[in-house]
C-alpha cells in the first residue's frame, strides 16, 4: 500500500462507520397513534364538524365555509384537528346547506346537510387492512 492510503486510513473508516452505522443507530422510531386512534379521531371530528355547523347555523341564520368560526364553537374539534386531517367544507349559495369532508390517512368521511336534514353520509377506508371500519 502507498504510505499515504495508510495515513489516511483511519480516517476513511471513521468516514464509512459516521455515513453506515451512525444513522442507523441513531434512527428514531416514531410512537405516533395508532390507525385505530387515527380512525376514531376521524369520526369525531365529523361529528364536531356536524354539530358546530348546525349551533352555527342557529346563531347566525346560515351555514359557514369557515373552519376558524367552526373551532371558536367547539373547543373539542381542535383537538382533533392535531393528528393531521384533511378538511373541506362548502356552503351552499343561501348559507342553508352544506358539504364536509374530514380525513386521514386511514380513513374519509363525507357528510352534507341541507337546513336540518342529513342529504350525504359516506364512508370510506384508505388503508384495507388496518382493522379500521366505516362507522
Amino acid at each position: 500500500m502507498p504510505p499515504n492510503f495508510r495515513r489516511f486510513l483511519p480516517l476513511i473508516l471513521v468516514a464509512v462507520f459516521l455515513l453506515v452505522l451512525l444513522p442507523n443507530l441513531l434512527k428514531k422510531t416514531s410512537s405516533g397513534p395508532n390507525a385505530s386512534t387515527r380512525a376514531t379521531q376521524t369520526i369525531n371530528a365529523m361529528n364536531l364538524i356536524d354539530k358546530s355547523e348546525q349551533t352555527y347555523k342557529m346563531a347566525h341564520g346560515s351555514y359557514t365555509s369557515h373552519l376558524a368560526d367552526l373551532l371558536a364553537v367547539s373547543h373539542g374539534l381542535a383537538s382533533d384537528l392535531v393528528i393531521g386531517l384533511a378538511v373541506q367544507l362548502d356552503v351552499g349559495s343561501g348559507g342553508q346547506s352544506f358539504y364536509a369532508r374530514v380525513a386521514s390517512d386511514v380513513l374519509s368521511l363525507v357528510r352534507g346537510r341541507s337546513g336540518k336534514q342529513r342529504i350525504a353520509s359516506s364512508c370510506l377506508v384508505l388503508k384495507s387492512g388496518s382493522g379500521v371500519n366505516c362507522p
